[in-house]
């Protein structure tokens, strides 16, 4: 295995990675290609233990053995056997008869003196891993650079081999390699975020140094990679502590000082002003002394902020000069956002923006608070003898409105349930490995869990969902199987009062008696005699009213996915681009990333954006082509996003992969009736569910959280079972 040192300097770490590019991408050239000559072979290719178990011939391989040719311990004259060759090119039954016929698990060969649990960890082959390990294969045994197999496991950033390792009994995440360099300290150096994470939660140690007296926080801000660096200094990194001096120095170096050393000052800023210390490193004192609990006082404060901050607004509105009140308006709502804004600064490190906090919720909250209150007492009191039917229907509409949003914000979404032990976490790894799905697919990696279908894991919340469609900011919740229904009638009776409550405010208007004096000057005089009226109670209903602008589009966008089954992250992942309109009124976002519906051509053949390798959570960056100004209208006003979502038909802006992907056959629609009967008869509609992760599918109760495969119209797959389920156009 190629060298990778990081105490080397910089011109030294680049000459070692041009010479490990240039004698290949894994590095194992030292002790796969490199060992076979250019000369012709000496024995016939049906003779050559060692080339037949690099072709994975296992007949030919036990003809040889039951010859006495071979047996399963034999070796090159380098140490190498055939189950090293078996491991490194993946060959499962291969490496499972030379283990029962004897083979050494342990053995060590080649250049450098690594195991075949340490070959195959170079390919990533977790079948073979796994089956090494469990028929006792050493992880902790080095090869000659003093690298073990968790070593090996972070190098590369692989972040389901590191969770297949952690899960082995008596594995010490601590074991230092050669030049005292820990698990978490290569993770660090190498900017793998994920894998500094999965380290962290395992308990690695972060104040272990290697010989030069560093950390693994040292080594992050070599690398620069501020999700290392937040991480490290979350978890209690000593931000003071000082490496060994080298040679002209009196005193090592701290932190701060590689910081400024490898130009990641502003990285390492952020990441402490992101885990509440200041640029110095010392901790921000809240200046709120009796605030105990951070994340509800912030929860709190952002969900209420927007109740006052709205009044205020609507007030200047209603009583200034509109050539004072619109720029006042404008100002003072700057200016206090700004201030709380800044208050951020003490949040804890996953509410450091405005977007991850309740804020949207309570601007919706705050509007319908002071429509409220000025219906009560403005408009019931003048139109309830003329107008008792339209009083009484907005009153059910706005009670049941406020009911059902209370229900959508507080309701559980679907979680799916987290193991209750490492041990049963290490089942369901070890299954999953069996049949070849531990992947992004079937695993999530923060959760630890078991992924069902149609489940996706928010970053908001943290946790998976069952058939999840997104996190929407105005209400702050999820919106699973546990509350979709309440967030449409939710929708459902905001638009009907909306409609009447424009219609109360034009009844309660024209009832009341003629100003004396105008409030206003640039409209027409009966305009503004109207207006005059009562202009704090029509600025208020019509700022209400603006909600018709999104309301009806995202009605109609979940009345057409209830009508075909379908969630709006199913739809819009399928998509390469989704338009900032579509996706804010869809989504609460005007950014496919931030509602995490990214299309599957933004995962493909990309890297984690922490470097760590393997599918990915977020998205990828690709060079885009160039685009016409119709195209790029288009998608500027979501129109595209909006027909794609509600038609599945747009093919304007498509590409042939997309139009492609789009005829693939929905698998979970029973037909339009049917889907409509499973979500409108699945459980109670005035109270939350018991059942938090079941759902109706075709007149069936389905617990999404134990669904793993594609259904099959006669019933369902559950857990257990890895079986292809054929489809009309043959997938599976």
């Amino acid at each position: 295995m190629a060298s990778r040192d990081p105490s080397a300097t910089p011109d030294q770490r680049k000459v070692s990675s041009s010479q490990s590019s240039s004698e290949g991408k894994d590095g194992l050239d030292k002790v796969e290609l490199s060992d076979l000559d250019a000369s012709p072979p000496r024995l016939p290719v049906e003779q050559d233990l060692m080339q037949l178990a690099r072709l994975g011939e296992l007949r030919s391989i036990q003809r040889l053995f039951d010859s006495g040719t071979y047996n399963a311990k034999s070796t090159d004259e380098q140490g190498i056997s055939a189950l090293h060759w078996a491991a490194i090119n993946g060959h499962h039954a291969l490496c499972h008869f030379l283990i029962q016929s004897g083979a050494d698990v342990n053995a060590r060969g080649g250049d450098a003196q690594a195991t075949p649990v340490l070959w195959a960890s170079k390919r990533c082959h977790l079948q073979v891993v796994s089956l090494l390990l469990a028929n006792g294969a050493d992880p902790l045994l080095k090869d000659d650079q003093g690298y073990n197999l968790l070593h090996s496991a972070t190098l590369d950033g692989n972040i389901y081999q590191l969770v297949l390792l952690l899960h082995q009994p008596n594995l010490s995440v601590d074991v230092p390699d050669s030049q005292g360099h820990t698990s978490l300290m290569w993770a660090a150096y190498k900017g793998f975020g994920a894998c500094v994470d999965i380290l962290l939660r395992w308990g690695a140690d972060v104040q272990s140094v290697d010989e030069m007296g560093f950390t693994a926080l040292h080594w992050a801000l070599v690398k620069g990679n501020y999700v290392c660096i937040q991480k490290l200094v979350e978890y209690g990194s000593d931000r003071f502590a000082r490496s060994k001096p080298t040679e002209g120095q009196t005193e090592g170096d701290t932190p701060a000082a590689t910081a400024a050393k490898m130009k990641s000052e502003r990285q390492w800023r952020k990441a402490l002003l992101d885990t509440g210390f200041d640029e110095a490193g010392n901790p921000m004192v809240m200046p709120v002394p009796f605030v105990k609990d951070k994340r509800t006082f912030y929860k709190r404060t952002f969900f209420l902020w927007p109740f006052a901050l709205g009044g205020l607004q609507l007030w200047m509105l209603a009583t200034l000069p509109i050539w004072f009140g619109v720029p006042g308006v404008l100002v003072v709502g700057y200016a206090l956002q700004i201030i709380v804004q800044k208050s951020l600064r003490w949040a804890p490190s996953d509410m450091k923006t405005m977007h991850k906090t309740p804020f949207l919720a309570g601007i919706f909250a705050g509007t319908l608070f002071w429509v409220g209150v000025r219906y009560i007492f403005d408009v019931l009191p003048w139109t309830f003898t003329t107008h008792p039917f339209l009083n009484m229907s907005f009153a059910v509409s706005y009670i049941l409105c406020t009911y059902f949003y209370t229900l959508t914000m507080t309701a559980d979404p679907g979680y799916v349930p987290k193991g209750n032990s490492r041990g049963q976490t290490k089942k369901v790894i070890d299954e999953l490995i069996e049949h070849n799905a531990f992947d992004e697919a079937h695993f999530c990696t923060s959760c630890m869990i078991r992924k069902p279908l149609r489940s996706k894991h928010c970053r908001r919340c943290g946790r998976c969902v069952a058939r999840e469609d997104h996190h929407c900011p105005w209400v702050d919740n999820c919106i699973g199987v546990n509350n979709h229904k309440h967030f449409v009638l939710y929708v459902v009776f905001l638009i009907a009062g909306i409609g009447l409550l424009i219609r109360l405010t034009i009844a309660y208007i024209e009832i009341l008696p003629e100003p004396t004096e105008f409030h206003c000057s640039i409209l027409k005089d009966a305009l503004c005699a109207e207006f005059s009226k009562d202009p704090l109670t029509i600025i208020t209903n019509s700022w209400g009213s603006l909600q018709l602008t999104w309301t009806f589009m995202l009605l109609f966008v979940h009345l057409s996915q209830i009508a075909r089954n379908i969630t709006t992250y199913e739809t819009m992942r399928g998509q390469v681009h989704a338009g900032p309109l579509m996706t804010a009124v869809a989504t609460g976002t005007i950014s496919a990333e931030g509602a995490q519906v990214d299309g599957p051509e933004a995962t493909a053949d990309a890297t984690h954006e922490d470097g760590s390798a393997g599918p990915l959570h977020g998205h990828g960056h690709k060079r885009k082509a160039k685009e016409g100004c119709l195209t790029q209208w288009s998608r500027l006003l979501g129109i595209d996003t909006f027909i794609t979502i509600a038609f599945q038909g747009y093919k304007g802006s498509q590409s042939q992969a997309e139009r492609k992907r789009q005829k693939k056959r929905n698998l979970w629609t029973r037909g339009v009736v049917r889907n409509c009967q499973d979500f409108w008869l699945d459980g109670p509609v005035m109270k939350r569910r018991a059942e938090s992760t079941k759902a109706l599918l075709g007149g069936e109760e389905v617990d999404y959280a134990f669904v793993y495969d594609v259904p099959k119209r006669s019933g369902m797959s559950y857990r257990g079972g890895y079986e292809s389920v054929a489809t009309e156009e043959g997938e599976v």
